[in-house]
C-alpha cells in the first residue's frame, strides 16, 4: 500500500515496451510543428526505452530501443544541429510539440528487474535538448540538459528534472493507479494516526532553527549581484537589477524554509496513506503497544523516510527550477544574451 508506482508494475509494462516488436522503431510520432523542440535521448545502458506519456496518451508512446544485444537500434534522427558527445554509445532523436508538458519514462530492464527515472518536461519552442541515462553505482540516473551553439562553443546547460506525475491519467493503468478512498474518520483513528506519524519524524526532519539573519542573507544577495556585474561587464538599468535581486531573495527565502515544506509534504502523505489503511492495519503500527508489529512498522517507516528524502530533493529542485524559470524570463526581455554568452536560459 505504500508504493508509488509499484514496483511490478514498472517491470510490466517495461518489458512489454521492450518486447513489442513494433517499438523497436517506436509508436511516438515526431511533431510536425516548423518550430517544434529537437530532443535527443542518449543511452549508455543496455536494452534502454524512453517512454512518453501525456493526458491524450495514458498508455505512453515508446520512442525506440536501444542497446539491446539482439537487435539494431532504431535510427532516428532529426538533424540536429549539435553532434552528440563524442563518447556516447547509443542514441535516438525526436521532434516535440513546443510547450506541451510531457511525463518522461526512461527505463532500463534486466532479468527480473527494472531501473526507472521519471520527470515531467515542457520542451520550449525551437530548442534543441538532450537526456543521457546511465549508471552510477548500482543506480541509473538521467540527466537533462539545453543546447546551445555560442560562436564556435557549444553549451551544455543542465535543467532540474522534476517528478510531478501525471495527475491526468490517475487510474487509466498500472502506472498510474487510482488511490483508494479514505476510510472514515474516528476519534480514535485520528489519535492513532497522528502518533505514528509524530513517532515517525526524525530530528534530521526538523527545520533548523540556526537559519542565517535576513541582513545576512542580503549581504550574500548583494554579493552575488557583484559578482554577476562583473563578469557581464556591460551596464544595465536598476530596474533589471532590482528584478534580479527580488529573484535572487525568493530563492534564498525558498532554501531557508525547505526543511519545512518538506516536511509539511511528508506528514500530509503519510496522513493521506494512513487515511486509507483500515483501522487493524494501522495500530501494527503503533509504538510501544500491545498490537505493534515491530517489523511492519520499521518497514513502513523505511519507505516514509525514503519518501522524505524524495519530496525534499523535489522541493530543492522546484526551487531552483522556478529561480532559473525567472532569471531567464529577465534576461529575455532585457535581451541580455543577445550580448552575453552565459545568459540565464530556461
Amino acid at each position: 500500500m505504500f508504493d508509488f508506482p509499484s514496483l511490478r508494475a514498472a517491470i510490466m509494462l517495461a518489458v512489454l515496451s521492450v518486447l513489442s516488436g513494433c517499438n523497436f522503431n517506436g509508436t511516438y510520432p515526431d511533431a510536425t510543428e516548423p518550430d517544434a523542440a529537437k530532443l535527443r535521448f542518449i543511452s549508455n545502458v543496455e536494452n534502454t526505452t524512453m517512454t512518453l506519456f501525456d493526458a491524450k496518451h495514458c498508455e505512453g508512446q515508446n520512442t525506440g530501443l536501444l542497446n539491446n544485444l539482439f537487435t539494431t537500434d532504431t535510427r532516428r534522427r532529426v538533424d540536429m544541429s549539435i553532434a552528440p558527445p563524442a563518447n556516447t554509445r547509443g542514441y535516438l532523436e525526436i521532434r516535440l510539440k513546443p510547450g506541451n508538458e510531457v511525463f518522461v519514462q526512461t527505463n532500463t530492464v534486466s532479468t527480473g528487474s527494472v531501473c526507472t527515472v521519471y520527470f515531467n518536461f515542457t520542451p520550449q519552442a525551437s530548442s534543441e535538448y538532450e537526456v543521457t541515462f546511465d549508471y552510477v553505482g548500482n543506480r541509473c540516473r538521467a540527466s537533462l540538459e539545453l543546447l546551445r551553439q555560442v560562436g564556435n562553443k557549444v553549451v551544455r546547460s543542465p535543467l532540474p528534472m522534476i517528478n510531478q506525475g501525471l495527475p491526468a491519467c490517475a487510474g487509466s493503468n498500472a502506472l498510474f493507479p487510482k488511490p483508494l478512498p479514505a476510510q472514515p474518520d474516528t476519534p480514535e483513528r485520528t489519535a492513532m494516526i497522528e502518533r505514528v506519524i509524530a513517532e515517525s519524524i526524525i530530528p534530521e526532519m526538523r527545520p533548523s532553527p540556526q537559519a542565517a539573519p535576513p541582513a545576512d542573507q542580503a549581504k550574500a544577495v548583494e554579493r552575488m549581484i557583484e559578482e554577476r556585474k562583473k563578469r557581464i561587464g556591460f551596464t544595465l538599468p536598476d530596474a533589471y537589477w532590482d528584478e534580479y535581486r527580488r529573484s535572487l531573495s525568493l530563492f534564498s527565502d525558498d532554501a531557508t524554509h525547505l526543511k519545512d515544506r518538506a516536511l509539511q509534504l511528508y506528514t500530509d502523505e503519510y496522513r493521506a496513506r494512513l487515511r486509507r489503511t483500515e483501522t487493524d492495519e494501522i495500530r501494527k503500527l503503533l509504538p510501544d503497544s500491545a498490537s505493534a508489529d515491530e517489523s511492519r512498522a520499521l518497514a513502513v517507516n523505511n519507505s516514509m523516510l525514503q519518501f522524505y528524502y524524495h519530496v525534499k530533493n523535489q522541493v530543492l529542485k522546484e526551487s531552483l527550477s522556478n529561480n532559473l524559470a525567472r532569471l531567464a524570463d529577465l534576461d529575455r526581455r532585457y535581451a541580455v544574451c543577445d550580448r552575453y554568452t552565459e545568459c540565464w536560459k530556461n
